[in-house]
């Protein structure tokens, strides 16, 4: 459990919580949360923030709506699953005056999304892996985008597409990954080294890079400059000015001369900054850390003499977690804090307005380098927008209905009961309110204002709050944002609030096979009845992802294809968060057979919503039992055309082309058989015994003669052999599980068969005990390397040299899974949920939005198409495909049968996308799954750039063990899942009560 900047505490979901000790995390929580000025500060001018509304003794009673006072104040769901705050970015957003769109990063989905200033509304979406900083060339006709993997991509903005790629290691004479990428005045371009994002142990150097000649030189920071943190340039593109995430002074340096000046006091907020549009100004929030009103200030520079201009106090939030914004004209300084963004006069000082801040709870919490709950505005049109992204979305605020006087009534998030109605509308809804607020002035569902609005302001007391109340206009079918204004300038925003009708938002999985009897979710709203709301801002309903048990509303139905369809579940809040951003629901379905793309249509009590072509039917499987079994781990043999799978003491056989099982290869002294790798010539099984610490090695052309090598121990403490490879020459590589013994011991081996020596490569992780079971490598078809991944850290051994190289983008050991999967053309490999090239360049990784993780665990097994275009990705009771090359989910595909939790859930014949999946949670059969109908991505629409760097089959840097182990820059970080959808793991019988140390 980790503090959140709401005060209650949240379960840390995101990636990023995963980098600190539990002290760091609580500290920097603290200090984003709890160092800035709040509503209740003193400000200048206006009046610092919650006196008028505050006061107020409630709404009216039974009045109608007046005019409605937001202007183009706007949320827009875009599904990102970017939890923003978290990591520290200036270029998160920006805008291009020739298309008039904002283009928003979104690491966690691998998108760019693209967004109308004049619409307000998504309009695109780029698909770019692990999509960080955004930049744009002088004449902004291309996009420079930076990633967390360390590439970069150039994008033509109008056409929406993907120009160029930049690989990491490629970029400059000996590789560079890069997270920040800005153009300059010449056309280079300012690099800040890095994966993963910049968070508390920031980035590494700041570089120069000409991407015409891949030249690339790096900047001598000002002296005493610890660790980079917020990057960014001038507008003139001549500067470049750099934060320290350590605290101190700002660093800027001059792109012609290299030469750098450092300025300010610096200090731990002052690693987010703001540089005017006009560059003449630097802004950047300062606390005293003392009580107020002495610890809030916005201190301004002149870029120009590097001196303090003017400090003055503010409102609104100064701690790590700010947000300050620019208008267009540079005149003015915008000061956020959770609910009130206050606008100051750059010149004086004084406060000139305020307006209602946008409130959207988010699912993680932890430390913020940025606004948590609200948009970070870092980008502005001409009009008097200040765009920004924030929980599964972007922020529209619009300053030109600037209030003025003291400012009014703050409202937090808030829920509708009910959260439906019919089209026509009618009825009541009520909205729970904590926080005091002033007169209503009117209640919005979309543009429509109600007729009849009452509210009581309550006394802001824990289950004692006030409400507001409203007759429910006519609408269209579909979700509508609610709004409600006060007359004292107040507004509060629920995105999605209220659904005429039932509306769908997403259909999960996709696909079935024909025989049906998966399950199916369908995510929406207006599904049913909602919690009362009687804790005020947090739905009163109990949620759960492992399983929906909710009474299912008896008005409910779903129809497949015309047909009725039975529920089995149904979520009220489908989010597994304290306050959700949505009021998303969720209801379970079992599938119905089919032949051919069927609609969806969902009634509830509301009325009823259909989606076309919503479920794709694939051939149906082919089941075959092995009652007793206990299968593995499985792997298709070219040369005989057939499959084998380890059973607890046999190798079970079985041919697809005969439509059974064949006889079994009988292995005597065996007592687990796991692990079983075949070499690439086929003329040798290697087979491990996770029970007597031995392998066994035979031919499958004269199957009854085994070797056995007893290569495990039972004292001191228990080694058995789990994940293996074989050679063609009879060497074999393979991880051993250690139990009893509370880690460090060494899990990494090499056997040769001919003469029965070990070599060890003296790698002592995972160490997690029963869980290494599920270590796993495999080596290339031309027998030069053996690919492995230890729970994250994901390497290659060169066989000629037993060197070992790593990975350019890893999970790190020990927070990853232990997948891993090659191509059979050795173009690609999949290994922790991350995608690699055949020289472990990182391509992108597993990328799901925020409800696709829902209600699904995956199970290991994961395999590639021939080609490695397409991944297919096991789970309890059903198959993700994703794409093999971007990481984005193509589709999900529910299953009749549950998968095995033993081991390896699937087997690839390397040739077709036919898959043969081992099933039920004891591994006691196996069915045949036919994916061949499912169309592959097109090749990419773009080049991938070489430049004098290490090619297409360049085999990389080799390093020694030690450095393996202890070569990490402290800014290498974990990759973005906003969530990570969990493996299932199931231990073996005696291994039940190993614990990892």
């Amino acid at each position: 459990m980790t503090p959140d900047c709401d005060g209650g505490p949240r379960r840390v979901l995101h990636w990023f919580a995963r980098l600190l000790p539990a002290l760091l995390v609580a500290l920097l929580a603290s200090i984003a949360c709890g160092g800035g000025g709040s509503s209740g500060s003193s400000g200048g001018g206006g009046g610092g923030g919650g006196g008028g509304g505050r006061g107020g003794g409630g709404g009216g009673g039974g009045i109608p709506s007046g005019p409605f006072t937001g202007g183009r104040t706007k949320y827009v769901r875009t599904d990102a699953t970017t939890e923003y705050f978290l990591l520290l970015n200036d270029h998160w957003i920006i805008y291009n005056p020739i298309t008039n769109y904002f283009y928003v990063a979104d690491p966690g989905s691998n998108h760019v999304m693209v967004l109308s200033a004049s619409s307000e509304s998504e309009v695109g979406a780029i698909s770019v892996p692990g999509a960080y900083t955004l930049d744009d060339t002088p004449d902004h006709t291309t996009l420079y985008v930076a990633t967390v993997i360390g590439d970069v991509y150039t994008v033509d903005p109008v056409g929406m597409t993907v120009t160029n790629r930049y690989v990491a290691s490629e970029i400059g004479p000996s590789g560079f990954p890069s997270e920040t990428a800005l153009v300059m005045a010449d056309g280079q371009v300012a690099l800040l080294e890095g994966t993963g994002g910049v968070g508390l142990d920031g980035a590494g150097q700041a570089a120069l890079w000409n991407p015409t000649d891949n030249s690339l030189s790096t900047f001598t920071l000002c002296s005493y400059f610890i660790t980079p943190g917020g990057i960014s340039r001038t507008p003139d593109r001549t500067k470049i000015i750099v934060s320290n995430v350590d605290a101190g002074e700002f660093c800027i340096l001059d792109e012609s001369t290299g030469q750098g000046n450092s300025f300010g006091p610096g200090g731990f907020p002052s690693v987010n900054f703001r540089i005017s549009p006009d560059g003449n100004y630097l802004a950047v929030p300062y606390n005293t850390l003392t009580l107020p009103p002495n610890n809030t200030y916005a201190q301004i520079y002149d870029l120009s003499t590097l001196a303090l201009a003017n400090q003055f106090l503010v409102s609104g939030d100064t701690s790590t977690g700010s947000g300050f914004a620019f208008s267009a004209d540079s005149t003015t300084l915008f000061v956020p804090n959770a609910w009130t963004i206050y606008a100051y006069d750059v010149a004086s000082g004084q406060q000139v307005g305020w307006l209602p801040n946008m409130n959207v709870p988010f699912q993680s919490g932890g430390g913020a380098y940025g606004p948590a709950s609200n948009p970070n505005l870092q980008a502005t049109d001409n009009t008097g927008l200040l765009v920004g992204p924030l929980e599964e979305g972007v922020g529209f605020i619009d300053t030109t209905v600037m209030r003025t006087g003291s400012v009014g009534s703050q409202f937090p998030n808030g829920y509708s009961v009910p959260a439906s109605g019919p089209t026509s509308g009618g009825g009541q809804i009520k909205i729970t309110e904590p926080a005091a607020f002033g007169a209503l002035s009117g209640i919005y569902f979309g543009s429509q204002g109600s007729s009849d609005i009452s509210g009581v302001s309550g006394p802001n007391t824990y289950g004692n709050f006030g409400w507001v109340s409203a007759s429910v206009p006519p609408g269209p079918a579909g979700p509508a944002d609610i709004y409600v204004t006060t007359t004292d300038g107040g507004m509060q925003v629920l995105p999605e609030g209220f659904s005429y009708g039932p509306t769908i938002i997403e259909i999960t999985p996709n696909m079935s096979t024909g025989d049906g009897g998966g399950t199916g979710i369908i995510y929406g709203y207006g599904f049913g009845p909602v919690g009362t709301a009687t804790e005020g801002p947090l739905p009163n309903v109990a949620r759960s992802t492992a399983s929906m048990s909710s009474t299912i509303p008896s008005s409910l139905q779903v129809a497949v294809g015309g047909n009725s369809a039975p529920i089995t579940g149904f979520e009220p809040y489908a989010y597994p968060s304290a306050s959700p951003p949505f009021p998303l629901q969720a209801l379970a379905y079992t599938a119905p057979a089919g032949a051919s793309s069927a609609n969806i249509t969902v009634t509830s009590s509301t009325g009823s919503v259909t989606t076309t072509s919503a479920l794709t039917y694939l051939p149906p499987t082919q089941q075959f039992a092995l009652p007793g079994s206990s299968l593995a781990q499985g792997i298709y043999d070219p040369y005989t055309d057939l499959y084998y799978f380890t059973d607890t003491n046999k190798i079970q056989v079985f041919s697809k082309a005969l439509g059974g099982w064949q006889s079994p290869i009988s292995i005597p002294a065996a007592q687990r058989l796991w692990g079983i790798a075949l070499s690439p010539d086929g003329s040798k099984l290697a087979v491990s015994d996770a029970s007597v610490g031995a392998i066994y090695v035979l031919n499958p052309a004269s199957p009854a003669s085994v070797q056995t090598f007893i290569v495990g121990s039972s004292s001191p403490f228990t080694v058995n052999p789990c994940g293996l490879a074989v050679s063609d020459a009879g060497n074999i590589y393979y991880w051993v599980t250690v139990l009893g013994q509370g880690g460090g011991a060494d899990q990494f081996f090499k056997l040769n068969t001919s003469t029965g020596a070990i070599y060890n490569y003296l790698i002592d992780f995972p160490g997690n005990g029963a869980n290494d079971a599920y270590l796993r490598n495999e080596i290339s078809s031309d027998n030069t390397r053996v690919f492995n991944n230890a729970e994250g850290y994901v390497f290659y051994v060169d066989t000629a040299t037993d060197t070992l190289i790593p990975a350019t983008i890893d999970d790190e050991c020990c927070y990853g899974d232990y997948d891993l999967t090659l191509s059979a053309d050795q173009a690609a490999l999949e290994a922790t949920s991350f995608l690699y090239d055949y020289n472990l360049n990182g391509n992108s990784y597993y990328a799901l939005n925020d409800r696709e993780v829902l209600n699904i665990q995956y199970v290991y097994g994961a395999k590639l198409s021939a080609d490695g275009t397409l991944l297919f990705q096991p789970s309890t009771n059903g198959i993700d495909v994703l794409d093999g090359r971007l990481g984005n989910l193509l589709n999900r595909v529910a299953l009749p049968v549950s998968l095995s939790q033993n081991y390896d859930a699937m087997v690839a014949d390397g040739v077709d996308n036919v898959l043969i999946a081992i099933t039920g949670t004891s591994g006691d059969g196996i069915a045949v799954v036919d994916l061949s109908s499912i169309q592959e991505p097109p090749p990419l629409p773009y080049t991938r750039k070489h430049s004098g760097g290490r090619g297409v089959e360049g085999t990389g840097v080799a390093h020694s063990v030690p450095s393996l182990l202890s070569g990490r820059n402290k800014h290498k970080a974990l990759l973005p899942f906003s969530y990570r959808v969990p493996h299932v793991t199931k231990l073996l019988p005696q291994q039940v009560n190993e614990k990892r140390p």
